[in-house]
């Protein structure tokens, strides 16, 4: 092997000058120091939550049916939070609210500003998707005690606008009920004025009653005919009184001028019959919709207004006693290997093109 590469070549290269190297190692090593210990301490707070079901919100059915119960979300209610925990939203408002461009000491009058201020946030600030699919909330702060108001103030906004994209859809679904209950209320109003006018027309009061009476007044009128008008032939054949035959005789006529005029009502009253029984199903039908609809508002607005969950909180962020960096020892070691790593590669650099003739290689000859 060439001499010129060989191993022992290298240490002696690294020996001859082993004092360059170790004053710029020590060097590194001191600055690096001294950087460490300058740089501020930053502490971690973090909240663990799971999702709440949207389950909790909805009001209990009408009826005998069991309403479901769903404590936990699903995959896409806590992509929902993960959404709003990002949101510029929240940012904002916690940016605003602990007045981070005064405790980050950075000017925001100017856009340019307020960019490396929403920046500088974003890397203190970190959401999570766990891998047990919950959401870890982090916030770094050389405060310990502002990141852990910082966090809890998140998890409250991230509740608070979940809470109220909840209600904005139990709102529009409110309105939806009102107005239809409001159109059903129109359309009963309708059904109950053309009831009464078909009503009065064809006479008709209670069509279930009317026509039970009617049946029975017919059978009572038609039997007692027939009864009249057989005594009435036993007269004639037996020639009784004729006072008491007239007498007869002006019954059955009473009976029969009653039946006709009870005919000619049951006539007009089978003719408004079908077009009422209609009506009257409609109405029942729709009174018995509004009645089921106006139960059904009553419940969502009770659900509207009372106060629910969207999260769960399995871990509350805490004042964090222990610093989360920086690691002063591994910067120290890091960049002191670094520079001695780098010094060596030098040395031999220096060393390996001395003897190049660099203008000759400048010329191109």
């Amino acid at each position: 092997m060439n001499n010129d590469y060989s191993l022992i070549h290298v240490l002696k290269t690294l020996a001859k000058w082993k004092k360059q190297i170790f004053i710029v190692t020590g060097l590194v090593g001191l600055v690096s120091v001294i950087g460490s210990l300058l740089m501020p301490d930053y502490y971690t707070s973090s909240a663990i939550v799971y999702a709440a079901s949207p389950t909790l919100a909805n009001p209990d059915p009408i009826g005998g049916n069991e309403k479901l119960f769903y404590t936990y979300g699903t995959g896409e209610d806590l992509d929902r939070l993960f959404s709003i925990a990002n949101s510029g939203t929240v940012k904002n408002y916690i940016i605003q609210k602990f007045n981070l461009a005064e405790h980050y000491d950075i000017d925001t009058s100017n856009r340019k500003g307020k960019a490396k201020l929403a920046l500088h946030f974003d890397k203190l600030y970190e959401t999570t998707k766990t891998k047990f699919d919950a959401l870890m909330i982090s916030v770094e702060d050389t405060d310990p005690i502002m990141a852990r108001d910082i966090v809890r103030d998140i998890r409250s906004v991230i509740d608070q606008t979940a809470q109220r994209l909840v209600k904005e859809s139990q709102l529009l679904t409110i309105k939806s009920l009102e107005e239809g209950i409001r159109n059903q209320t129109s359309t009963l109003t309708i059904y109950g004025d053309s009831l009464s006018l078909l009503k009065d027309k064809y006479k008709i009061t209670d069509s279930k009653e009317q026509a039970s009476s009617y049946a029975i007044m017919t059978t009572e009128n038609m039997s007692t005919l027939a009864e009249n008008e057989a005594k009435l032939k036993e007269m004639i054949k037996y020639k009784l009184h004729r006072d008491t035959i007239n007498k007869v005789k002006s019954v059955v006529a009473g009976l029969k001028s009653k039946i006709e005029i009870t005919d000619s009502l049951i006539k007009v009253f089978n003719q408004g019959l079908l077009p009422v029984k209609q009506l009257e199903t409609s109405q029942n039908k729709g009174i018995a919709e509004v009645s089921l609809e106006r139960e059904r508002l009553k419940k969502l607005q009770s659900s509207y207004n009372k106060s629910f969950t969207t999260l769960h909180i399995v871990e509350q962020e805490t004042v964090p006693f222990e610093k989360s960096r920086p690691k002063r020892m591994f910067i120290v070691l890091g960049l002191t290997m670094m520079a001695f790593i780098l010094s060596c590669l030098g040395v031999l650099l220096v060393e390996g093109t001395k003897d190049i003739n660099w203008r000759e290689i400048y010329a191109g000859e």
